[in-house]
């Protein structure tokens, strides 16, 4: 026969498994993280800081690779890491989700980003060309590709700059 207290401890237990359940069965389930921007202008301006870097140091790689002080395999890693970094700037400003003040400004410096990233596969492009051995007019027409790139990039950060409210 079941005492009183083994009665109290299984409906006890019970209790707890269902309160469990239900805590679980109501707390969210999507685990992502996100962040609340408060304060777009200086978001943008980091953005673009950090692109700026990345600027800089595949324009050093490249000159770098055009005089044979880097080796295209070396290059090519550099190009790729720095392509990630761009899509992680891409993403950064698509989950922003800027107000109606600020989304053509945003649109704008996203566009840029992408022609950068396209502007990095050509520095790729050339890397293996390069690499090799192709003539010299593949490339210089694939120069002229990577420069046509990189003004489009350009000229959208411009944009940007000028849609700033």
């Amino acid at each position: 026969m079941a005492t009183r207290k083994g009665i109290i401890v299984t409906a006890a237990i019970l209790a707890v498994i269902s309160g469990a359940s239900f805590v679980v069965w109501f707390l969210p389930q999507n685990h992502g993280s996100s962040v609340v921007i408060s304060d777009y202008k200086s978001e943008l301006d980091s953005v673009k800081e950090r692109h700026s870097l990345i600027i800089a140091d595949m324009e050093s790689n490249l000159n770098g690779l055009l005089n044979k002080s880097i080796s295209p395999d070396n290059f090519t890693s550099q190009a790729q890491i720095s392509s990630s970094q761009v899509t992680s700037l891409i993403t950064e400003m698509v989950e922003s989700n800027p107000p109606a003040e600020w989304k053509q400004s945003y649109g704008a410096y996203y566009e840029s980003l992408k022609k950068y990233n396209d502007y990095l596969a050509e520095t790729i492009s050339l890397a293996n060309k390069i690499k090799g051995q192709a003539s010299s007019s593949d490339i210089s027409d694939e120069m002229s590709k990577i420069d046509v790139l990189k003004k489009e990039s350009d000229t959208l950060a411009s944009e940007s700059n000028q849609t700033r409210p």
